[in-house]
């Protein structure tokens, strides 16, 4: 099992650590068989690493995995429509701020993750095109996009 998250816990300021839930503003993911121990960082709350009028995403997920290798998964949520270049820009201000506290050497599974009520067919294609990678470590990872109240696993491919 990875140390990730306890490396990861003690860079954050308390107040930001969410109560381990993923919802915001009526959009839910579900954390049922998501790895553990886990950790949710609510880029929303006081105590954050970016600041309010920075862009960020709604969460950064970090989880231990199994073997030698865990999970980061920066997070945006919205109960309505989907707007791919907006959630790209949030999410990849999720994934730079994750690069600052899990080392370029850490064995970890990249994931960014979307999450809406609906995403149009034009939008779901933005996020598959050339422009809606995520960079993470060097590495361009695809957006996994989930409708509100799907597991957390989908996405991680866990």
């Amino acid at each position: 099992m990875t140390d990730l998250v306890r490396t990861v816990r003690e860079t954050f300021d308390t107040r930001c650590l969410g109560n381990g839930r993923l919802n915001k503003q009526g959009c839910k993911v579900s954390m049922k068989d998501a790895p553990s121990p886990r950790l949710v960082v609510d880029f929303d709350k006081p105590g954050s690493p970016l600041g309010p009028s920075q862009t960020r995403c709604d969460y950064l997920f970090v989880a231990d995995g199994d073997k030698s290798s865990g999970w980061v998964a920066p997070l945006e949520l919205k109960n309505g429509r989907l707007h791919a270049n907006q959630a790209v820009r949030q999410l990849r201000a999720g994934a730079r701020a994750a690069e600052q506290l899990v080392l370029s050497g850490e064995q970890v599974k990249f994931r960014p993750v979307a999450v809406s009520g609906s995403a149009s067919k034009a939008e779901r294609n933005r996020l598959k095109g050339k422009d809606g990678g995520i960079r993470f470590h060097g590495c361009v990872e695809p957006v996994r996009l989930l409708s509100c109240g799907a597991p957390l696993t989908e996405a991680l491919g866990k």
